[in-house]
């Protein structure tokens, strides 16, 4: 007898085909790739103890186990939040290879750093209920299955939820070509040290959030005004950024960089944009958020 070693069983598979959409509601909601993965597998655990025959809608249950799961865990992470050394920026998403495979369904910007950011004013069922409305289109009648509370509940949570992250901040995206040609004069000119084309690409009123999270050197405020980050970057790249390696990579879904420096720090910036301009740029540096990068070419 022939036995077929490639079998996954029927749960497994089952799965598989919501996983990606797990990870999506899990990395939305905590804004970490490693604890979004933590929940996955969870949630995969739970769900294979589980008697198939007595689940009958396979996604609403998985999605309602991430989903609070995830509310359970907001809870002791933002208490860490309040001890984060410095400014705390969500762990970066590099390149679509990463699992998130749910764009279609998602909101254009739900992965955007500066829509998590907002998220964070927003309770942890707020955060949940006004997710799975605008970023995956559950209707409230799940909603309110998932979260246990009533649909009307569940509207007023959406409606409040608009209301306060109604993007006063109008940084935002551009269409991609675009924004890789901003990206790339940036670059250019951060590489080069043309302090004048550096102005150029920047706003008058861009801020620089940098997360080291005390790990390594990073500002512990926004910084303010084109003339100050550009004169940072300028500084930086005296010490640190000649020879460096610069990748012009997708970060949570947009153009960003990727730079590994001479001194061993890596450095992941994405940006948001006011025309063809940067208004937002957001350095995560902390190598706790970075051990998911994948390897530079050339190693194992």
């Amino acid at each position: 007898m022939i036995m077929n070693v490639n079998h996954v069983d029927p749960m497994t598979e089952e799965f598989t085909a919501y996983r990606a959409l797990l990870f999506g509601i899990a990395y939305r909601m905590l804004g970490s790739v490693a604890e979004a993965e933590d929940l996955v597998q969870e949630t995969y655990l739970r769900w294979q103890a589980q008697d198939r025959a007595a689940i009958v809608t396979p996604r609403a249950w998985l999605s309602t186990t991430i989903t609070r799961l995830c509310i359970d865990q907001l809870g002791s992470a933002r208490r860490r939040r309040e001890e984060y050394v410095g400014v705390w920026l969500p762990e970066p998403l590099i390149d679509p290879a990463a699992p998130a495979p749910d764009a279609a369904a998602a909101m254009a910007d739900s992965l955007g750093v500066a829509f998590l950011l907002m998220l964070e004013e927003l309770s942890p069922v707020e955060r949940a209920v006004f997710l799975l409305r605008e970023a995956f289109t559950y209707d409230y009648a799940e909603i309110a299955r998932i979260v246990d509370k009533s649909e009307a509940s569940c509207r007023q949570m959406v409606s409040r939820a608009k209301t306060r992250i109604a993007r006063p901040d109008p940084a935002g995206r551009q269409p991609t070509a675009q924004a890789e040609q901003v990206v790339r004069r940036f670059q250019r000119a951060c590489a080069t040290g043309n302090l004048r084309e550096l102005l150029a690409v920047l706003t008058d009123d861009v801020v620089l959030y940098t997360d080291g999270g005390g790990r390594v050197r990073a500002a512990r405020r926004p910084i303010l005004a084109a003339d100050r980050v550009s004169r940072l970057f300028l500084g930086i790249r005296e010490r640190a950024l000649l020879g460096a390696e610069f990748r012009l990579v997708r970060v949570n879904g947009d153009s960003g960089l990727l730079i590994r420096r001479r001194d061993g720090v890596v450095v992941v910036l994405s940006f948001a944009f006011a025309g063809d301009r940067i208004q937002r740029i957001y350095a995560v540096s902390n190598p706790d958020k970075l051990h998911h990068l994948p390897s530079p070419p050339g190693r194992n």
